[in-house]
């Protein structure tokens, strides 16, 4: 046979040391995995027993996990720790920063804040914009004004956490119509629309500049102002990171 060769056997005590280790690393990802189902489980039931789980859980995009982690990071007292939805907004990073010198103003972005409240944040309005008819519709706007996209989920970010403020503050329940502005019964309302994020003409922009020396994903992600996963996932056809 053309394409046949006998097989290189390994020496015996090699094959039974890597026999060795691979019971190990099973061993170990068992354990693990065990591990994370606990953590699961704890994390679950701390998120059930917290006192503004009812009011977090009815805001569409916000699972155990973001909920669990926007309560973790905010407290169980956020009138008393921030005693504004503007200070809680600025802990968040969500709140610009003006700088002033005569007739001179800037707006720049907060750094001085939380990473772990500001990537929870940008998470819960990325979801929230396939979940709630009034995010999508803001960030749709914010869009068409010309945000880039991680701007455009940074405002609306925004607006979430000073509702959320607001609602643990008053113990008023979440409504996306007061949240976002709109009335429900009226005909043109906000719905959800599902919508791909590039059209055919932007997809096959991209693989003609990522087809140019030198090109990037990142560089490509921000001449079409859509995250670079989106890219990976729409016009390379693949997760980031394969």
């Amino acid at each position: 046979m053309i394409f046949y060769r006998p097989v290189m056997l390994l020496d015996p005590g090699v094959e039974e040391a890597e026999a060795i280790r691979t019971r190990h690393l099973l061993a170990a990802l068992d354990q693990a995995v065990q591990r994370t189902d606990t953590l699961q489980r704890e994390l679950e039931q701390r998120y059930a027993a917290h006192p503004y789980h009812q009011l977090v859980s009815r805001i569409p995009g916000i699972g155990t996990a973001l909920g669990a982690y926007l309560l973790a990071e905010i407290g169980d007292r956020p009138g008393q720790r921030f005693g504004s939805g503007r200070s809680l907004a600025a802990y968040a990073g969500v709140a610009p920063v003006t700088w002033a010198s005569g007739r001179t103003a800037r707006v720049a972005f907060r750094r001085a804040s939380s990473t772990h409240l500001r990537s929870t944040l940008h998470a819960v309005a990325f979801s929230m914009v396939s979940h709630s008819p009034g995010a999508q519709t803001y960030y749709r706007q914010r869009r068409t004004a010309g945000d880039a996209h991680a701007t455009a989920l940074r405002k609306l970010g925004r607006k979430i956490i000073l509702c959320l403020y607001h609602c643990m503050a008053t113990g008023v329940p979440y409504d996306d119509a007061v949240a976002f502005g709109y009335n429900p019964a009226v005909a043109d309302a906000p719905t959800l629309r599902r919508e791909k994020p590039l059209n055919e003409v932007e997809i096959v922009r991209a693989r003609d500049m990522l087809a140019a020396p030198g090109a990037t994903v990142t560089a490509t992600a921000q001449a079409l102002g859509v995250s670079q996963q989106t890219v990976y996932r729409h016009v390379l056809g693949r997760p980031r990171g394969r």
